[in-house]
């Protein structure tokens, strides 16, 4: 399939077939029935999910990150690569059908990639990189459902404020950057310091849901059939 030539093309080892569709007794697949399973750890995911009235299984994706981005691999892809990794390694530890939902998020600026902080200082750095600057938030879903996958991403443009001094610390202090694409949340503060420009807000929290209503339903009338 043509996700599996993208991962061969960016020189990782492809992964294995996805596993034959399960079929109930009459033949058509019970998708209703089959949970969805986050394959992330994201508190943020995992609460968009519940307030659009899904009940996900919280399941971390085993899946290394790895540590840069293949040469071969466009900008724009890669977030979806990433997500396709993740929700396949946690499909191979499920016993039952499910609906595993993979996503990843890639905060760029200037066409590279602004990774999460690993503490203070860099968190600092990374904010004072993007103030005053507009900035693109990229997303990767990946639905996989025995053989039937979906893949999408979604893009958001933001421009983030100038800091004060005393701002700057203060959030640095709250420790809310730690673990995020781009060292913030743009739900995370009451005077909002990161104004949407395009795109789903959403997309910016971790997880477009427009995109990902469109993929679900698509991928449950493939299984209805």
């Amino acid at each position: 399939m043509a996700t599996h030539k993208i991962f061969s093309a960016a020189g990782f080892d492809p992964p294995a077939p996805l596993p034959p569709r399960r079929r109930g007794k009459t033949g058509s697949p019970a998708a209703a029935a089959w949970p969805l399973v986050l394959a992330s750890g994201s508190p943020r995911r995992a609460e968009l999910l519940r307030q659009a009235g899904w009940t996900p299984r919280v399941f971390p994706s085993p899946a290394p990150e790895p540590a840069r981005r293949p040469a071969g691999v466009p900008l724009r892809i890669w977030p979806a690569c990433l997500a396709f990794a993740k929700a396949r390694a946690v499909q191979e530890f499920l016993r039952k059908p499910a609906i595993v939902l993979g996503a990843d998020t890639l905060v760029v600026l200037d066409g590279r990639i602004i990774n999460k902080a690993a503490h203070r200082a860099a968190a600092r750095n990374i904010l004072l990189r993007l103030a005053g600057r507009e900035h693109e938030v990229i997303t990767g879903l990946a639905l996989l459902a025995g053989s039937v996958c979906r893949i999408a991403s979604a893009v958001s443009v933001c421009r983030m404020r100038r800091w004060s001094q005393r701002e700057l610390e203060e959030y640095l202090d709250c420790g809310l950057w730690r673990g995020k694409a781009g060292a913030y949340g743009i739900q995370d503060h009451g005077d909002p310091f990161v104004e949407l420009l395009s795109g789903e807000f959403s997309n910016v929290v971790g997880l477009p849901m427009k995109v990902l209503r469109r993929e679900l339903s698509s991928l449950q009338r493939e299984l209805a059939g």
